[in-house]
């Protein structure tokens, strides 16, 4: 495994809200790792991310958020073409987390991911990811993001 520079693009698919994320991320392996026959792996990262969360139907300023996030990963590789990767990590937003129709709480967030990444070639990575945010009830307001993210990425 190598270090990984990805996009990815969110959409929320609870309640209509309109809530889309745009994020950039870098994830890069971990030492520990084990091997086994028929080239299965399992293997850790460390994912370092950034985003832009949008809401509303206007998508005005008022409804805007950066997203700073630690992610922690596991990844089965059951062969050389796929992988299913799986993080817990934490967080912070900066900006207004209460759009007009979704409030997120505070700055202090909870994410995780589950995913799947197809290896195009030797460098460029397609994936699919259920994302979740939330703030585990750290804040009165609590209402989590539950997002489908499309992921492109690129190997060194």
């Amino acid at each position: 495994m190598s270090t990984e520079l990805g996009f990815g693009h969110g959409i929320q698919f609870r309640d209509s809200t309109n809530i889309e994320q745009h994020e950039v991320y870098i994830r890069e392996p971990l030492p520990i790792k084990w091997e086994f026959d028929y080239d299965f792996k399992i293997l850790s990262a460390i994912e370092i991310g950034v985003a832009m969360i949008r809401g509303g139907e206007a998508h005005s300023k008022n409804d805007e958020v950066a997203r700073s996030s630690v992610m922690p990963q596991l990844i089965l590789s059951p062969n050389r073409k796929i992988n299913c990767i799986f993080g817990l990590g934490t967080g912070f937003m900066l900006g207004n987390t209460e759009f007009t129709r979704h409030k997120l709480g505070g700055p202090m967030l909870f994410a995780s991911k589950i995913g799947i990444q197809f290896m195009l070639g030797q460098h460029w990575n397609i994936g699919y990811f259920y994302f979740h945010q939330s703030n585990a009830g750290l804040y009165d307001c609590n209402a989590s993001l539950n997002m489908h993210q499309l992921v492109f990425s690129y190997t060194f």
